[in-house]
């Protein structure tokens, strides 16, 4: 890439080659103030000179090189898949993707690491499996300078699936059998507060409890209420049973039914006592007590997975560790 050198005072008349950014902490304000493409005016240069430019280049790119904008245009192109949707213009060098839909963001983490290998290319995401809402933010993405080889940009392209590598599947209706274990609940010592809470926080992603029935800490009752529930259910909840009580036989109830993929445990706190797997090909979750006091534990954090009913591996749940302390902030924005 050649660059021609200008003086700003003798700039009136020549085009800004890039986006140029302000930032004013006094405005509480950082964003474009010059596009790119602006011819420059008279009136321009004083603010020109307060940001700092002293010269202006005008860019003459070779035959092999692509300039920011183009090169981002191009990778949100083929980043964008179902149900999502990109800026019609890149700012300041990026492209946004957004959410066409209420849902749950969907992308495999090792495409994008191996794509933000390759060089220029840039691409931020927020964490994949994870509720999002309709013209939610998902992406950006950008090179990293002016103007690059356009081999990089074809590289990196080249590395994503042709449907693109973000997605969003649409929330859809989903039913779920609730299961309230527990001597002390079923013979009324003390109230259930678990239905009321799962309710609520399962509503907002569109799944109906359509059935509960409470039992007491007896392993076979449990045992064929959870056979009976995962054939007629979208997914089946337990609660109550999980922690390390001689006494308490839910965890138990499921393991005996010999699930796919049983894992008992997971590196996350709170809800380190999570216990799930998948029966008649129905994702079976044992709720630790924690879901009661906090507001978000390690059952939302594979819930988007077990709505999609895609298997959960150990080693998945091990990375989790990594992370998976909560900070128990007061406003919380997982």
């Amino acid at each position: 890439m050649k660059k021609v050198k200008v003086p700003i005072e003798k700039a009136v008349g020549c085009i800004i080659p890039h986006d140029i950014t302000e930032v004013d902490l006094s405005k509480n304000f950082k964003g474009r103030v010059f596009k790119k493409g602006h011819i420059i005016t008279e009136k321009d240069i004083e603010k020109l000179k307060l940001l700092g430019k002293d010269y202006i280049y005008v860019l003459k790119l070779e035959e092999d090189e692509i300039h920011e904008d183009e090169a981002a245009i191009l990778l949100a192109q083929a980043l964008s898949g179902e149900n999502t949707y990109y800026d019609k213009e890149p700012k300041e060098g990026k492209i946004n993707i957004y959410s066409k839909v209420d849902g749950i963001f969907v992308y495999d983490k090792g495409t994008l690491i191996n794509f933000n290998m390759v060089g220029e290319p840039s691409c931020s995401a927020i964490f994949p499996y994870i509720f999002v809402k309709k013209n939610q933010k998902l992406a950006s993405v950008r090179i990293i300078s002016l103007a690059c080889k356009k081999k990089e940009v074809e590289e990196a392209i080249s590395l994503l699936p042709k449907e693109g590598l973000f997605k969003v599947i649409p929330l859809k209706l989903k039913k779920a059998g609730l299961i309230i274990t527990g001597n002390e609940i079923y013979f009324g010592r003390k109230k259930d507060e678990f239905y009321d809470r799962l309710k609520n926080k399962l509503s907002q992603h569109k799944v109906e409890i359509e059935e509960k029935i409470i039992l007491p800490d007896d392993k076979e009752k449990i045992k064929n209420t959870i056979l009976y529930f995962s054939k007629k259910y979208d997914l089946v909840l337990l609660t109550g049973g999980t922690s390390v009580d001689p006494d308490d036989v839910t965890y138990l109830a499921l393991k005996e039914l010999k699930p796919e993929n049983y894992i008992r445990g997971n590196p996350i706190q709170p809800g380190n006592m999570l216990t799930f797997g998948y029966v008649n090909g129905t994702p079976v979750v044992c709720i630790p007590a924690a879901a009661l006091y906090y507001k978000v534990t390690s059952f939302d954090i594979w819930l988007p997975k077990f709505l999609l009913k895609e298997k959960i591996s150990k080693e998945e749940v091990a990375a989790k560790s990594i992370g998976g302390l909560c900070f128990n902030c007061k406003i919380c924005v997982y």
